[in-house]
Parts: C-alpha cells; sequence; structure tokens
C-alpha cells in the first residue's frame, strides 16, 4: 500500500517526510487504516507513507540500516522515516525509463512499475532519519524537526 497526502508541496520552509511502516509479511488493510491515520492525524507534513514488506527489500540494505541504528532487529510493524525529496523520486522514474526505453516507447511500463520505483527513491535506506518500532517516537521525531 502507498498513500499520499494531497497537500502543496510548493512551501519552501515545509519539511516533508516519507514513513515506511515494515513488516514480515505486509498489513492487513484495516492495520494499515489505524497506524496511517494515527501518524496522518497527528502530522500535517506527512507526504507518503507505505506498507513495506521486509523480504521484497535488499538483506544488506536492511542490514545496513539495523547496524546504522545500532538495533539487530525489530517487532512487526517497523518504521522507517526518510525526508520526502521529490527529485529523488523523478531521477528513478528517469531511470526507470531510461533502463526500459522499448518498454516505455510502446506504453508498456506499468503503473506498478513507476510505484515501485518512487518507492524506491521515497524509502532510500541510506538517508533514513529514524528507524524504531514505535508510532508514538515516529510523531515526536517528526514534530521535533518539522
Amino acid at each position: 500500500m502507498f498513500s499520499k497526502k494531497n497537500e502543496n508541496l510548493d512551501e519552501p520552509f515545509q519539511k516533508w517526510y516519507c514513513i515506511g511502516i515494515m513488516t514480515d509479511h505486509g498489513l492487513e488493510d484495516e492495520e494499515y487504516e489505524v497506524l496511517s491515520k494515527h501518524i496522518c492525524d497527528s502530522l500535517q507534513n506527512v507526504k507518503v507513507i507505505s506498507d513495506l514488506i521486509r523480504v521484497e527489500w535488499d538483506r544488506d540494505k536492511l542490514q545496513s540500516l539495523n547496524e546504522r541504528f545500532q538495533h539487530p532487529a525489530y517487532s512487526d510493524p517497523c518504521f522507517i522515516i526518510n525526508e520526502f525529496i521529490p527529485e529523488d523520486i523523478k531521477k528513478e522514474r528517469k531511470l526507470l525509463q531510461q533502463n526500459h526505453k522499448w518498454k516505455r516507447l510502446f506504453g508498456f511500463l506499468s503503473p506498478v512499475e513507476y510505484m515501485e520505483a518512487e518507492t524506491k527513491a521515497a524509502h532510500d535506506f541510506d538517508k533514513a532519519l529514524l528507524y524504531t518500532d514505535d508510532v508514538d517516537q515516529v510523531i515526536e521525531y517528526i514534530l521535533a524537526n518539522s
């Protein structure tokens, strides 16, 4: 799952964030709705909230994320915060189009492929700001750094 809030990104003073909710097997729709509603009700500057499934991500990236935040493992779910950087998403979309020129030329690049590229850019673990299993800590961090 991948949801975007419709706020205007033209406010230069406003920092926008992406939150990845990572689990082993994905969230049920109800769980996702409860967590995302709790976050969105508390914060105004969250642009993207994604349901991330642990096995779909590069093991080396996950290991470096765990080492960077000095935690070997987290409960299910855990939360990863990144700053929302539109330029990174544009670069990833462009890279997808360059790597699949023929699919793009004939209109065979699917919306799912674009969403996967956008999710990869929005949740770059090398640029993660916080990695925790406490949703309230996510809210506190964003409020303190906005």
